[in-house]
């Protein structure tokens, strides 16, 4: 509020002096090398000062010196610190500096503030707490009152730094998304807890976006936690040198906020356009031969596909020396350059090739390295003779680079296929403690210690190879990781989501996981279609895993990159045109959908690199202010026009549910005491006893550090086994099923006889085995457990001769129908009738297996091209324009050369597609911009969809402006 007592300073983003201000000097004109002020107001208790600097103003209250800079009129910087940084590294994340802003400071007994044209920015003077409010006064959100921040001086690896956190006060109605990918089943976080550390399954990109318009992005690389509670949601970060650093993102829409994330971090370039089709992979291609029969199947089947996929191990074996040295086994792979040749010219189809951070000490590559001290001392766990490179060191990333060339990119290889960048060292790659041990464990890199840079490896290491690509050729660089951080999209790298497990409950977690990937900022992402892990008995040939398959593929189909992988099994399409038909066609259709959608899709993609636009999206960013969709996790919008529903249960192959643990009452130790006696040993075979103890049940999910303690006698929460011994008694008389539920071994047996044996690493699964039990009968029960990569878990299961025949009696009648929420504001279609419905209400559908809830949003645009075997086959082929009426649509149609980066230069082309729902008029407005090869006319099928009958006319497009009116 301006009153009498109000000082007011115009500050048009020059170098200010001091305006009065006593005891201050002069202020800081521009920024220091980690990108903030240095102080110029001296923290002192009790009193506030302040001074305007170039970009914004900087002031001192309690201790604290806080920074605000306007780096556009709706982006702000916050930085605080106790009067010193602990760093001179520029932020690996952001990219933008500053830009001249005109901004006004309005000095009040309570209050500062900092206003442009959009946003002001009011400091209070008793705490130094932050509000943040749009040109109109309205509220995006705000410090907390008392206690916005607590800055803590620490010392990690003998050097200072700050551990910090900030408390944001929420509204009450207010949703948060973003932050990556966590292996959940939720969007949105009110009310959540986060661990922000990398894993195999669990990305992080500390961008969080509101429902409220705003979004805020933490500029730190240690160890975070997010936490919601009463209090307000709190970012803690574990060493942040520089203080409290994060970015506050405002915008009219959520679009604005990501598009203002972009413009901070850095645009998403254009990937070819074979890249948005079919990605086929998996654990692993043998030979060339191998590989080469692979794509020949596909197109002798006809089945779409652009992309073919070689994982690890070309270049040798797992425990010899020449772990990912970027060269092949001559043996198995005798000609690479003839492959890509091959695949290239007779075939159409790309090569992606994995790599890992971890080199062989056998390769040129390792030796390179190791004369620049560039690798670090920790063995990787799968081969003991390969270590990490160190991605943080410009000249290790250059080397890195050089290899990749030579043996990889100029024999024809097309992408990268970048695995492990978390980054992986030792196997327990799934448990955030022990990936963070084991990072830290690596020690120093170039930039500093891994307790400050634990999560931004995959963002360096994608760097090298985008920049070095870049500069060594005109090819569009596309790269798949298995990590993500903020920043990373501008390196052209597509984040996966890592080693999943085959079932209903994951593939939802993808759904929510995907989306809060692109609410995080990161336009692209992608997921094992089909699971990596398949525990299911039979593998590809169960009923419940197909049904599984079927439906995750038609969830893949509408990733923004669609890709199948996965150990295990057998999963290529083609495969199961005959042994199983109903799978094949569902598999058969949504990938020719995905290929007909291919014009509205590669459209999309550049208005993602042009105008900073989400294509997977979740439904909150188009219907903010419909609560109906805050909380609606397994559903999202595939651009402006459809509504994708995936189905994420059984309809036609209903597995059993997991036996319940059996009880303390039915357990007997050798000594007569309730439950099973238990010995631990410290090693996976059951060889080096370390402690005992008895289990009054055995169910057992050990979590790990810092939450619990080793089992007995342990030091450690890997790599050991446990044996328990006792006896089992049946309260009836009857047939039960005995078993365990695990992840990585397990055996069981009963009455001394073996009834489970899986002794293997993996992931959670169940096995168990029918037996004849006697009432009030001991039978003597001994079961072992081995923990190596996994989740620790282990439980002994059994049903009751009751719960079998309740199993055996369950009704088998099909239910496949799905509700559906349609949000309000709108009508929709769906996409496979056309029938309308009003928003805001929820629908039913059926859906046979090659179908699903899809619905196309009234006043959409459309454009579709045929079926294709690959995506840049025929490109001068006829478009069919679906119109959907009911409002007013606008959709621009981008084309270019498919391939090269011509298209910074200019060399490319649009034109807008314009739909006057009063008149039902379409425009086709003319063409702009052109490229060599540009279709000059093409065929132009408009199809205007209101209701069940649909209507159609057809034009050639020349590229002048013409238009098609449909009568009433």
């Amino acid at each position: 509020m301006q009153t009498s007592f109000t000082k007011v300073f115009l500050l048009l983003s020059v170098g200010l002096a001091p305006l009065g201000l006593p005891g201050a000097r002069a202020a800081a004109s521009g920024l220091d090398p980690a990108g903030q002020p240095e102080a110029v107001v001296r923290p002192a208790a009790g009193a506030f000062a302040f001074v305007p600097l170039e970009h914004g103003v900087q002031f001192a209250v309690g201790g604290v010196v806080k920074n605000v800079l306007f780096y556009t009129d709706g982006v702000v910087r916050v930085t605080a610190n106790l009067g010193a940084t602990y760093t001179t590294q520029p932020s690996l994340a952001v990219m933008a500096r500053p830009e001249r802003v005109a901004l006004t400071v309005e000095e009040a007994p309570a209050e500062l503030s900092v206003r442009s044209s959009r946003l002001r920015v009011v400091a209070d003077k008793t705490t130094g707490a932050l509000s943040f409010f749009d040109a109109r006064g309205q509220l995006f959100t705000r410090e907390h009152q008392r206690r916005p921040a607590a800055i803590k001086p620490v010392t990690i690896s003998g050097a200072p730094t700050y551990e910090v956190s900030t408390t944001f006060t929420l509204a009450p109605d207010e949703s948060l998304y973003g932050l990556g990918q966590y292996n959940q089943s939720y969007m949105d976080y009110r009310g959540k807890e986060v661990l922000l550390v990398q894993t195999n399954i669990g990305s992080v990109v500390p961008f969080l976006t509101s429902t409220r318009r705003y979004g805020i992005l933490w500029d730190i690389y240690s160890k975070m936690t997010f936490r919601d509670e009463a209090a307000g949601a709190t970012l803690w970060a574990e060493s942040a040198p520089a203080g409290v650093d994060y970015y506050f993102v405002s915008g009219a829409t959520m679009d604005d906020v990501i598009a203002g994330y972009r413009r901070l971090t850095g645009a998403a370039p254009m990937f070819p356009r074979q890249a948005y089709g079919l990605f086929m992979s998996k654990e692993r291609y043998k030979t060339q031969a191998r590989l080469l029969e692979v794509v020949r199947s596909f197109r002798q089947d006809r089945f779409p596909l652009d992309f073919i996929v070689q994982d690890w191990q070309y270049w040798g074996g797992d425990k010899d020396g020449t772990w990912s040295g970027m060269i092949w086994d001559h043996e198995r792979f005798p000609d690479p350059a003839g492959l890509t040749k091959t695949l290239h010219e007779e075939l159409h189809v790309k090569l992606m090739n994995s790599i890992w951070p971890s080199v062989g000490n056998d390769t040129a590559l390792a030796r390179e390295l190791d004369q620049h001290g560039l690798r670090f001392a920790p063995l990787h766990w799968i081969s003991q003779r390969a270590r990490i490179y160190d991605a943080f060191s410009a000249e290790g990333r250059a080397i890195y680079f050089k290899h990749i060339k030579q043996g990889l990119l100029d024999v024809g290889v097309d992408a990268l296929w970048m695995d492990g960048t978390e980054v992986e060292v030792g196997g327990a790659c799934h448990d955030p403690a022990e990936v963070e041990r084991d990072i830290k464990g690596l020690g120093v890199n170039a930039l500093g210690d891994f307790t400050r840079y634990l999560n931004p490896y995959t963002l360096v290491t994608t760097q090298g190879t985008y920049e070095g690509q870049r500069a060594s050729g005109d090819r569009r660089v596309f790269t798949l990781t298995r990590s993500a951080w903020a920043g990373q999209q501008r390196y052209a790298a597509v984040p996966w989501s890592g080693d999943t497990t085959a079932s209903w409950e994951t593939l939802r977690a993808q759904i929510a996981g995907g989306v809060n990937v692109a609410m995080a900022g990161l336009p692209y992402w992608s997921q094992d279609t089909g699971g990596f892990f398949v525990n299911y008995p039979g593998k590809e040939k169960n009923p419940e895993y197909q049904e599984l398959y079927a439906r995750w593929n038609q969830f893949g189909a509408f990733n923004p990159i669609y890709r199948i992988h996965g150990t295990s099994i057998e999963r290529e399409p083609y495969l199961f045109r005959e042994s199983a038909p109903e799978l094949y066609a569902s598999l058969r259709r949504a990938a020719e959908l995905r290929y007909a959608l291919l014009p509205y899709i590669y459209s999309l993609a550049w208005q993602t690199t042009a105008r900073g636009y989400t294509l997977m999206r979740g439904l909150p960013m188009d219907f903010p202010d419909d609560p109906a969709v805050r909380h609606r996790d397994d559903a999202f919008m595939f651009g402006p026009a459809l509504l994708v529903h995936p189905v994420t249960r059984a309809m036609y192959h209903r597995g059993d549910p997991l036996p319940p643990t059996i009880p303390n009452e039915a357990l007997k130790t050798p000594e007569g005491e309730a439950g099973l006696a238990v010995q631990y040993y410290a090693d996976i075979n059951l060889q080096t006893p370390a402690g005992k103890t008895i289990d009054a049940t055995v169910e057992h999910a050990w979590p790990g550090p810092p939450l619990a303690n080793p089992p007995p006698g342990l030091d450690r929460f890997d790599h050991f086994s446990a044996r328990w011994s006792g006896f089992l008694t049946a309260p009836e008389d009857g047939t039960y099923e005995i078993g365990a539920e695990y992840d990585d071994g397990a055996r069981l047996y009963l009455d001394g006889k073996l009834i489970v044996d899986d002794w293997s690493s993996g992931p959670k699964r169940y096995r168990g085995a029918q037996v004849a039990l006697k009432k009030g009968q001991p039978v003597a029960l001994r079961a072992e457990y081995y923990q190596g990569t996994y989740g620790r878990y282990f439980r002994l299961t059994w049903r009751s001769p009751e719960e079998l025949r309740a199993l055996a009696s369950r009704s088998k009648d099909v239910d496949n129908t799905m509700e559906t929420y349609l949000p309000a504001g709108t009508d929709w279609y769906d996409f496979w009738t056309g029938k309308r419905f009003k928003g805001g209400a929820t629908v039913t559908k059926k859906c046979p297996l090659d179908t699903f809830p899809l619905y196309a949003r009234a006043g959409s645009i459309v454009p579709m091209g045929p079926v294709v075997q690959y995506a840049t086959e025929r490109l001068d082929a006829p478009y069919e324009v679906r119109v959907y009426a009911g409002a007013d649509a606008r959709f621009t149609l981008y084309e270019d050369d498919n391939e090269t980066y011509a298209y910074e230069r200019g060399e490319r082309a649009t034109f807008d597609l314009v739909w006057h729902d009063a008149d039902r008029t379409l425009v086709v407005e003319a063409r702009q911009g052109a490229f060599p090869g540009l279709v000059r006319q093409r065929e132009l099928k408009v199809v205007l969809i209101a209701g069940p009958e649909s209507l159609a006319k057809s034009l050639l497009y020349t590229g002048a402006r013409t238009e098609v009116r449909f009568a009433r």
